[in-house]
């Protein structure tokens, strides 16, 4: 007999149908798997095997063969199990075909029947429609993450044995099983197949939960703290430079506690690539704040930006929609940094392979910190032992390509002790996140009908349309221009950086003031890396 199951599995960062075909006929007794598989996926045969066995199903001494369709497309993964559980059940006359049409399985099965979670659920449900499949089946512990797409029937199974008494009910038949096929149900007939709903106020309550130190805690640093939120404000990239304990890391820390909210279309964005990636915790079924990567220095380049074969998201990509940040920039492999320009200028990440190109997406804001020098009191000679030749090497590790990629750069002078032991706390999280709302509304109206949505991503032929510079602002820009000998990359990314100062004071003109902010963060990297290098 022969029997034909829907499912999927994830190539990249995308789903992809697959029809898995199965015959039962006469002959020797082998389980044949074939259709370009991985070494994960072959071994489905023996869970599959095993877990029939363990539900009181005992197949007739048969030759079993299962093709995984398009035999052209290389799959991997243990997602199929439960498709191809199904798919020999129907085969040996359990339920008929019709009761499969519209279904789609997805499920890991262990030895026992138990159906384990997989990866990569959300992106497989939000397709399954395209697929010609208005129902999915898949493990219960993957039930609220599938549940977030609302058009499609979803339904959780905790046992093999849940799933056969669902389609026998659908099918409203009994199975037709041969003489050598045996089936011992449980004396306690398994449970039905389990739907359930995201709760919206148990996604509020996780994201206040996530929101991490906050900057109320930090003492002395405005400037810290004010390059930190326009960064935040419009998405750009930020350097923080300066000694040892000066605050840099709790800067970067507490960046995550004014990150503003992600509007639906991010949420699914962000929680796919998680899923996919397998860090989605179980009982969250959508990721509604944005995430924070701080990966350590000794990360490699397939880590970083993604790799493996076949290839899965790395950290840009983790980290996309919200903050990766880069502690001690300069212990990161110069090799692996460079990987970052791209990304950087793309949003997104190509990784080739033999199996194809994978795109990965890599919209996140860059926050990365650094001392001056290996001793880290570079430029005060008083305490800096390091020499010329040392400093010149710690700092080249930082190339020019990528500085210039970075919008802003900002300085962490010494905390004064007034300032440390102060009574006065700092600006707390809460009212600076109102501003970042703030300016962050009035770039979603400005860009509602363009395909980018901060300042960070305005194009550079976008700039003087929707920069809205002042005619006093037109002339200071150009002066700053020749006077600074800037790139056509840094140009851009000073009248990006006003743009989003002038947001968050409310103004739709871009004013001097503004472009003398945005050009006080280009100036403090020239103080390292140019005057620096050239003085020693």
């Amino acid at each position: 007999m022969y029997s034909t199951v829907t499912s999927a599995f994830i190539d990249g960062i995308s789903s992809r149908k697959v029809t898995v075909e199965t015959d039962v006929s006469d002959g020797l007794p082998m389980f044949t798997m074939v259709g370009f598989l991985a070494s994960e996926t072959k071994e489905a045969s023996e869970r599959v095997r095993s877990a029939l066995r363990n539900s009181g199903i005992f197949l007739g001494v048969r030759h079993i063969t299962v093709n995984l369709a398009p035999a052209s497309q290389h799959k991997g993964g243990s997602l199929f199990d439960l498709a191809i559980a199904v798919s020999v059940l129907s085969a040996y006359g359990f339920f008929p075909q019709k009761a499969l049409d519209g279904i789609l399985f997805l499920g890991e099965l262990g030895l026992s029947g138990e159906i384990k979670p997989v990866r990569g659920v959300l992106e497989i449900v939000s397709c399954a429609r395209s697929f010609g499949c208005e129902t999915v089946i898949l493990p219960q512990r993957n039930l609220q993450e599938g549940s977030v797409i609302k058009d499609v029937s979803v339904l959780g199974a905790g046992c093999l044995n849940q799933v056969i008494r669902f389609l026998t009910d659908t099918a409203g038949v009994r199975p037709r099983l041969e003489d050598d096929v045996h089936y011992d149900p449980p004396r306690n007939p398994p449970s039905p197949l389990k739907r359930a709903l995201i709760d919206n106020g148990e996604i509020r309550r996780s994201r206040q939960a996530k929101r991490g130190p906050d900057f109320s805690e930090l003492r002395g640093q405005d400037m810290l703290r004010r390059a930190a939120e326009i960064a935040v404000s419009g998405f750009h990239n930020l350097l923080m430079i300066g000694p040892p304990g000066a605050g840099k890391t709790m800067t970067a820390k507490r960046i995550a506690s004014i990150l503003p909210e992600t509007s639906p279309e991010e949420a699914m964005e962000i929680t796919k690539i998680h899923s996919i990636a397998g860090l989605l915790p179980e009982d969250m079924g959508l990721m509604t704040f944005r995430p924070f990567r701080s990966p350590h220095h000794t990360i490699t380049a397939p880590a970083l930006c993604g790799g493996g074969s076949p290839p899965h998201p790395g950290e840009v990509s983790l980290a996309s929609g919200g903050v990766l940040y880069l502690d001690e920039l300069p212990e990161f492999s110069r090799a692996v940094l460079e990987t970052l320009r791209q990304p950087l200028e793309d949003g997104e990440i190509h990784i080739s392979r033999s199996l194809g190109t994978f795109v990965f997406p890599a919209h996140f804001i860059l926050v990365a910190s650094m001392n001056p020098c290996r001793c880290g009191y570079f430029p005060d000679r008083t305490k800096c032992s390091c020499t010329p030749g040392e400093i010149r090497r710690y700092l080249s590790k930082i190339s020019m390509p990528l500085l210039d990629r970075i919008d802003m750069c900002v300085e962490a002078r010494k905390v004064e002790y007034e300032e440390l032991t102060g009574s006065t706390p700092g600006e707390s999280s809460a009212a600076i996140r109102r501003r970042v709302s703030r300016a962050i509304r009035m770039q979603k109206e400005r860009y509602a009908s363009c395909s980018w949505k901060f300042n960070g991503n305005l194009p550079s032929g976008q700039l003087l349309s929707y920069g809205r510079l002042s005619p006093d602002s037109r002339d200071l820009i150009r002066e700053v221009y020749d006077r600074m000998s800037l790139t056509a990359r840094s140009y851009c990314r000073i009248l990006r950086v006003s743009r989003t100062i002038a947001d968050l004071d409310s103004s739709e003109e871009v004013l001097p003031g503004h472009i003398m902010e945005a050009v006080s963060f280009r100036a403090v990297d020239r103080k390292y890396w140019e005057d620096a290098l050239k003085k020693y």
